[in-house]
């Protein structure tokens, strides 16, 4: 048995690698996962992606086609899983962090541009 320590991270550090699967956590890093760096959405072709509340708080931003979104707030104890190519992004708010299971080969990923005016109203909705 292993036993890991998931606090005081920063960023998107990956915690185990398995196959075909891994555990990371995004902890509050603006550059990262903060509103400085919610500017793109990213797609996971040929994966799902699942994302568990650990701290403070956060809300992933999903769209099916980079226009229409919904947002939800992440909560404590319940799995928010992100579908095959479904556009999304993380925010976090300072002092928080997620826990992220997602496949260990991630190379089929793309980051997309978001609308600039898209992301306003977004950040705006979730009061940034």
């Amino acid at each position: 048995m292993k036993a890991y320590e998931l606090t005081n991270k920063k960023g998107f550090e990956v915690i185990h690698n398995s196959t075909p699967w891994r555990v990371a956590v995004h902890a509050s890093q603006p550059e990262v996962n903060g509103v400085p760096s919610f500017h793109q959405w990213g797609r996971h072709m040929e994966s799902e992606e699942g994302f568990v509340l650990l701290s403070g708080q956060g809300w992933l931003v999903t769209s099916t086609d980079g226009r229409d979104y919904h947002i939800q707030e992440l909560k404590r104890e319940e799995l928010t899983l992100v579908e095959q190519a479904e556009r999304h992004a993380i925010l976090l708010a300072e002092n928080s962090s997620a826990l992220i299971v997602e496949n260990l080969d991630m190379s089929n990923s793309v980051n997309e541009e978001m609308d600039s005016a898209l992301k306003e109203e977004i950040l705006k909705k979730i009061g940034f």
